[in-house]
């Protein structure tokens, strides 16, 4: 399928391209010149360029797009309606925790609130207990570093997620921590240490356990009591609306307009750092993927090279000069030609027609052997190059000795594939003989343990 952006890719190239092309990449240069030897290299490195620029586009966009709709979807996902509704689950659905954002005027901060699932009848609860003594301390420290420096609000659940049980707090000063663990240290000019008792309970079985806090002294601001009150304010009206569906957030306070937002993560920013990443990856790519062809071409050229130096041994042995032998063979290939594409002939289609146009001979040869980049075309070319004024006769036993080593180099590489192919098939057969054994040992175990 065409890439879409590819017009747009090209459009923008054309236009920015005395800008942003001050030399072109002479490693892409080479491995286009030797893949397309009949095209212009110009053209060659525009179209490249362009179509890797199309690619970049395209992942820009997918990425662009995919961040749109995970932003949507968060966004649909909220539990915050109309700005100041939050709706309960159902019973069977759990408890929820969210982060609120309440801004007033120059103020802003961010709130966690638990909103509860809705209460049930006595007949549909259920309670679930386990013992959490060693886990609790990280549990409810919240944003403390621990419950030896408390400066902020502990996190007290009814309910710990894996763990089946009911947990009720207490504390040995409740106007410093609440059941709610809000915490007050308004008025405190020293560290105070406060206990904070839980008890779990599963039926009629309950437990107890101590912790000691240790409660900072506060630096006290007009932010700061506004925000306390604002806490205080939400857990009341939890309180209030315990049976609702719904709870609604307060617009105002102490004369202060207060909105509201729904805060949690926004993975947006690594979905835009992933598009970036997977335009350098494809841009390297496209350069790797160059490299393999330019890879596969010596090779078609190396498994080519007995045959063209048998052909070029027998129209020589047949009285002509090894220009018409290049004549000939690029008109045979000509007249059989298949949708294969072969690099050979092409290289050659380059040398014939340097030939018409008057080149020197030797010049032709040299540049053969150099454009095909091989050590054995290279050889060739300088025997081609060196025997023009010595005859036939001595460039034939040369071409025979060619072609022998020829035909050596490519069994050893047919036996060498052969060795490849038979390690990349060890890792199936092993797959294979894994399943047998278990085919065969499975009616064996299940006799033995009928027994």
């Amino acid at each position: 399928m065409k890439n879409p952006f590819l017009p747009l890719a090209e459009r923008l190239y054309r236009r920015w391209k005395p800008f942003i092309v001050k030399k072109q990449n002479q490693k892409v240069c080479k491995e286009l010149q030797q893949l397309y030897p009949l095209e212009n290299m110009e053209k060659l490195h525009d179209y490249f360029q362009v179509k890797r620029l199309a690619v970049m586009f395209m992942i820009v966009g997918i990425g662009i797009a995919s961040a749109i709709c995970l932003y949507l979807s968060s966004r649909m996902e909220g539990r915050l309606a109309e700005g100041t509704r939050l709706f309960r689950n159902e019973w069977n659905a759990g408890d929820y925790h969210i982060t609120l954002i309440a801004e007033a005027e120059n103020w802003n901060r961010e709130i966690p609130f638990l909103v509860e699932a809705r209460k049930l009848s006595r007949e549909e609860q259920e309670a679930l207990q386990k013992n959490l003594y060693t886990e609790l301390p990280d549990l409810i420290k919240n944003d403390n570093t621990d419950l030896e420096h408390v400066v902020s609000d502990l996190h007290l659940p009814v309910f710990a997620e894996g763990y089946p049980f009911r947990l009720t707090w207490d504390s040995s000063n409740k106007e410093r921590i609440d059941r709610n663990g809000k915490i007050n240290r308004k008025g405190m000019d020293t560290k105070e240490t406060v206990s904070l008792t839980v008890t779990t309970s599963y039926g009629q079985e309950k437990n107890s356990f101590t912790y000691e806090l240790s409660l900072l002294p506060e630096m006290s601001s007009e932010e700061e009591r506004f925000f306390r009150l604002l806490e205080d304010l939400l857990c009341d009206i939890d309180l209030a609306n315990k049976g609702s569906e719904q709870i609604i957030l307060p617009d105002r306070l102490d004369g202060k307009a207060i909105a509201w937002k729904e805060g949690g993560k926004n993975y947006t920013v690594y979905l835009l750092f992933l598009t970036a990443l997977g335009c350098v990856i494809a841009a390297k790519g496209m350069e790797k993927d160059l490299e393999k062809d330019c890879k596969k071409r010596n090779k078609q050229l190396l498994l080519d090279y007995p045959g063209f130096v048998n052909k070029l041994r027998l129209y020589i042995s047949a009285g002509l000069s090894v220009q018409n032998a290049f004549y000939r063979i690029m008109k045979d290939y000509e007249n059989t030609q298949k949708r294969k594409r072969k690099y050979l002939y092409e290289e050659m289609k380059i040398s014939c027609c340097q030939l018409e146009n008057g080149v020197m001979e030797e010049q032709v040869y040299r540049e053969f052997g150099k454009r095909c980049g091989e050590m054995r075309y290279r050889r060739l070319s300088f025997l081609l190059a060196v025997h023009l004024k010595q005859g036939n006769g001595q460039l034939l036993t040369f071409l025979s000795e060619e072609a022998e080593g020829a035909q050596e180099d490519r069994r050893n590489m047919a036996r060498k594939a052969g060795e490849e192919a038979s390690t990349r098939l060890l890792f199936p057969m092993m797959l294979m003989l894994v399943v047998v054994m278990f085919l065969v040992m499975l009616p064996a175990y299940l006799d033995f343990g009928s027994i």
